[in-house]
């Protein structure tokens, strides 16, 4: 869900705070060793040539710092060790698609961890772009050690107040995919963010995505896990969302989504308790319709 707090700067950070409140110690795991799982394994030692004895203490320092930046659940956890864009349905076609030519747009990029992986996988670096609000990017060479030869575009700005730089790509990315973004915003902020997508999508734009969803639509109050009301979908929700913005845009789009379990998606339940029980992942693929 929606970060709690902010840190930035390039000093070494002080670890004995890294327990500051209850959310963070929610959201913070020292052992994070078992969610280096075969796929983010295996990204480490081909594509970026880390020998296997030391992924383990590389992974580790690396969350460290990622932590310092800022206190995402994701990070605390190590859940983005767990490559999310490889699982969506139409993956292969997207690789396909990138390697004809076409671009994409990773919104929520962190790491670039899915982008690496396109590139592994035979995507062209120089057809992707990526973007974030808080910028992990320049850690994310020295996870994937691979400054000088990773060419992605990244831009450092808000979807929800787009920078100038951003706004020069409307109408140009065949392929968006954001993960983990849309469910830290309430029903009208999210109608504000999927219209940026829409700005943003060639007439035949495929837009992907995973984010935080429940077994029947639900809206969240503010509390001490988030700052502001938060909607999260179930997939008829989520559908008629994009309804929504179809209709406010002179677009139409069609949507499919579903929900996973915790398992599906490779997490360990108890990681996410503070959820609740009806909490799922949202798994979801728009195709922008003639």
């Amino acid at each position: 869900m929606s970060p709690n707090s902010s840190q930035k700067g390039t000093s070494e950070p002080d670890w004995s705070k890294a327990y500051r409140n209850t959310t963070d110690v929610l959201w913070y795991n020292p052992d994070i060793d078992s969610k280096v799982n075969s796929e983010i394994r295996d990204l480490l030692e081909t594509y970026s040539e880390i020998p296997p004895s030391d992924v383990l203490k590389h992974v580790r320092t690396i969350r460290d710092k990622a932590w310092a930046i800022r206190s995402y659940p994701c990070t605390g956890l190590g859940l983005f060790l767990n490559p999310m864009l490889p699982h969506t349905p139409p993956y292969k076609l997207i690789i396909q698609r990138l390697q004809a030519g076409q671009s994409l747009l990773d919104i929520g990029c962190f790491l670039g961890q899915d982008l690496r992986r396109l590139v592994a996988d035979g995507a062209p670096a120089d057809r992707l772009f990526a973007l974030d609000v808080v910028n992990h990017w320049d850690l994310g060479y020295e996870m994937f050690r691979d400054i000088g030869k990773f060419s992605a575009r990244y831009i450092e700005t808000d979807i929800l107040n787009p920078s100038h730089e951003l706004q020069e790509l409307r109408g140009t990315m065949h392929i968006i995919s954001m993960t983990h973004v849309l469910h830290q915003w309430d029903w009208n902020t999210q109608i504000k963010a999927l219209k940026e997508l829409v700005a943003l999508s060639s007439a035949s734009g495929m837009i992907v995505g995973f984010q935080i969803g429940t077994v029947g639509e639900r809206e969240k109050q503010p509390s001490d896990l988030t700052r502001s009301a938060v909607y999260l979908h179930d997939p008829a929700s989520f559908q008629e969302i994009w309804n929504v913005v179809g209709q406010e845009t002179d677009t139409k789009w069609e949507c499919e989504a579903c929900l996973k379990t915790w398992a599906d998606a490779g997490w360990d339940p108890k990681d996410v308790e503070y959820l609740g029980d009806d909490a799922r992942i949202l798994q979801w693929v728009v195709n922008r319709l003639p």
